[in-house]
């Protein structure tokens, strides 16, 4: 039978991390033979490379790798290029997925077989897999806490110089009951969690490439990941946007697939990296405020406001009572959006902000109310 799951993992210098990931797919109470591991490695110099190669896969396993590094997007197509499924499940190398995970999968896509799946927000727990002596002090005690708790905890492991695995591939393999002794629960506030998982406004954003499934017909026809996208950031919004924009629904599954493994905060990146928002601005222009609300209120510093301006704004467009005022907190957005992108005007955007501020000035609605408190956050931007 041809091969239904392509699981695509992008990975740089992550090979202790990776090969758990790699173990917990030979947990998987799915068919082995109906999906594929791709490996797509961007310049790793840790010895990746041989790690894979050398680990006995019961599935079919592949392994690609760009000589240097190229960045996130470009490494993830390179897999997608290699891939051979209906479906394609972006997942990262520190993602540590339960028996049941493509089970699960193709269980909601046979429900929704349009469809993204996104693991998030449900599966963003995290375990403490590996000690690393680059903890923050602050990474260092919650680690301490977590494994005090089960018992787990060597005071030992702070005199260590090199990281240190506490969950072994045998631990996963055989399914000890180590790994939920070593589970942190997500400190994502649970207001965010549900704004994540609601998809009434800007549904896209649940495209997160930690755990998501797509269509490999769908990714094809958009192109993949945009490579300009190299930094850290964005690239897998700017996906879904594109997905969405073709009007692909999304869906979050409602059930924890797996587990990230837990790793010093420094790994991660810019989470709002500017360039690359530049880089979507300069793609998709100024029409969209879901786009240029980003300028104002980054949803990775504050999502439940980001989305619920989105709803006052959609609101105040379908009130004759409101239409004005929504219309200027659109303009507002865009200004903002411009003046992020290209400061060289700020005279002309000061102008114009001082203009939707006089209109804006008696109004009383909810929507005047959100239109004033962009008006002070685009002033701010404008005078940086």
């Amino acid at each position: 039978m041809a091969i239904r799951y392509s699981v695509i993992i992008p990975t740089y210098n992550r090979a202790q991390q990776l090969l758990l990931t790699l173990t917990s797919f030979e947990t998987q109470t799915f068919p082995k033979h109906l999906f594929e591991v791709i490996v797509a490695d961007d310049g790793s110099t840790d010895g990746t490379k041989e790690m894979v190669e050398g680990f006995k896969a019961s599935y079919p396993l592949v392994y690609v790798s760009h000589p240097e590094q190229r960045g996130r997007s470009a490494v993830r197509n390179l897999g997608l290029r290699r891939a051979r499924g209906l479906y394609i499940i972006f997942c990262d190398a520190d993602f540590l997925v339960l028996p049941d995970f493509i089970k699960t999968v193709s269980r909601y896509h046979r429900k929704y077989p349009k469809s993204v799946l996104s693991g998030i927000p449900y599966s963003w727990d995290d375990a403490f897999t590996h000690y690393y002596p680059d903890f923050s002090p602050e990474e260092k005690e919650h680690c301490r806490s977590i494994l005090t708790q089960s018992g787990l905890w060597n005071p030992g492991l702070e005199a260590a110089n090199e990281m240190i695995p506490i969950i072994t591939p045998e631990d996963i393999l055989h399914q000890t009951g180590a790994l939920s002794k070593v589970v942190a629960p997500s400190r994502v506030p649970p207001t965010t969690k549900k704004q994540f998982a609601a998809t009434d406004v800007a549904p896209w954003m649940l495209l997160v490439t930690r755990c998501v499934s797509i269509r490999r017909s769908q990714l094809i026809r958009i192109g993949g990941f945009n490579e300009r996208f190299v930094l850290y950031g964005l690239e897998d919004w700017d996906l879904g946007y594109r997905l969405h924009r073709l009007r692909v629904p999304f869906y979050s599954i409602k059930e924890v697939v797996g587990y990230h493994q837990e790793h010093p905060t420094y790994l991660r990146g810019n989470v709002l990296n500017t360039e690359n928002l530049k880089i979507m601005f300069e793609t998709y222009g100024f029409n969209d405020s879901s786009l240029n609300l980003f300028a104002l209120i980054p949803p990775s510093e504050d999502f439940e406001t980001y989305k619920n301006t989105l709803r006052v704004l959609r609101k105040g467009i379908r009130s004759k009572l409101t239409r004005s005022s929504a219309l200027l907190l659109k303009r507002t957005l865009r200004i903002a959006a411009k003046q992020f992108f290209d400061p060289k005007n700020t005279p002309a955007y000061q102008k114009s902000l001082h203009l939707i501020q006089r209109k804006a000035a008696n109004r009383k609605s909810r929507v005047a109310h959100v239109l004033r408190e962009m008006l002070l956050k685009s002033e701010k931007l404008v005078e940086k």
